[in-house]
């Protein structure tokens, strides 16, 4: 596959347009998550996608939101939630929310795939979205505030060239790697058995938590200064690696789980 090369500013346009990981994002954690399935869920996912792979499908709730149709599932892509939170606090209001978030959707959808009494068509569907919010719950931008819409208002520079918080996660930095989602990965596809297992075991309100956690901390960034270079990137290298490598991993278990 012949490497992509984005300019700095072409780069900073793309951001703005995608959401939750962008393309090379979603598609990585897809990869990671094909290399961790047990046999027996490899098979099952082949019979649904076919000759679609996980990487491929990743994206497919993004490309269908705007359709009228699927509009309805445009808040199962994020939560809102207010800032400073303790852990305990946090899970109580994630449990006590009523509307539609990603958190209610990936609960859903997980239950439909198991369900004998749904069609070969809602599972599939179910599966796309499956493989799609698992890493977007792994976004820090994707658990934030409602007030500046997970980061989108509030402006930032990457490298000189304008752009948004939320945007310079979901793409900016991934892109700015220059590798393709496959060598993305391979390069950080590097867990040990004991943090798979620990990771795989984790709560689903966990993988809520650390993403809050990180997007504390991203706000706090923003807040001392807006203009982000080569630095930042760097210190942040292994934050968003590690949010990919986890959402993968756990990707995987999830369906490793549901065709036991």
């Amino acid at each position: 596959m012949i490497k992509r090369i984005i300019t700095p500013i072409l780069m900073l346009l793309v951001t703005v347009a995608l959401v939750s990981w962008g393309v090379t994002g979603h598609r990585t954690i897809g990869k990671i998550a094909e290399k961790h399935l047990t046999p027996k869920a490899a098979v099952a996912v082949k019979d649904l996608l076919e000759e679609e792979s996980l990487a491929d499908v990743s994206t497919y709730a993004d490309q269908i939101r705007s359709q009228d149709q699927y509009k309805y599932t445009a808040p199962w892509h994020y939560i809102n939630v207010p800032a400073g939170l303790t852990e305990q606090a946090f899970k109580d209001t994630v449990l006590a929310k009523k509307n539609d978030n990603v958190y209610k959707a990936l609960l859903k959808c997980e239950a439909d795939l198991k369900n004998p009494a749904k069609t070969r068509e809602e599972k599939i569907f179910a599966l796309k979205f499956i493989v799609h919010m698992v890493g977007d719950l792994h976004q820090p931008m994707h658990v934030s505030r409602s007030e500046d819409q997970g980061g989108n208002k509030i402006k930032v520079t990457f490298l000189g060239n304008p752009g948004n918080l939320h945007g310079l996660w979901d793409s900016g930095l991934p892109e700015h790697e220059g590798l393709t989602y496959e060598q993305l990965a391979e390069k950080v596809d590097h867990a040990t058995p004991s943090e798979i297992k620990t990771w795989q075991k984790d709560d689903m309100l966990k993988w809520l938590y650390e993403s809050y956690q990180v997007s504390e901390q991203l706000y706090a960034d923003a807040g001392k200064s807006s203009d982000f270079d080569e630095a930042y990137y760097k210190a942040h290298i292994p934050v968003f690696e590690e949010r990919m490598e986890k959402a993968g991993i756990r990707l995987a278990g999830v369906l490793n789980a549901i065709y036991r």
